[in-house]
């Protein structure tokens, strides 16, 4: 079992292109690279995920969770509770 650790950069990319599999997490985060290639340190940042990701299994790819590290829904309804 491979020991990989992700920064916190790594963790909110991966979170914000999560698939349903490890595999469909890695094929999303390869055609995101081709968008990013002008931008030297997102690039780096993708290949660099990539590379940490293909060494887990999917065991371990769906222990990361990721929800902790996805933005907030921008059109997320919030409600409130006025006092009286």
């Amino acid at each position: 079992m491979s020991n990989v650790r992700f920064d916190e950069l790594e963790l909110m990319l991966m979170a914000m292109f999560e698939q349903k599999t490890l595999k469909g997490t890695i094929q999303t985060l390869t055609e995101v690279q081709q968008l990013v290639e002008e931008d030297a340190e997102m690039a780096v940042l993708v290949q660099q995920s990539i590379q940490k990701l293909q060494q887990l299994n999917e065991q371990q790819f769906k222990g990361l969770e990721l929800e902790w590290y996805k933005p907030d829904e921008p059109n997320q309804k919030v409600e409130r509770v006025a006092d009286e």
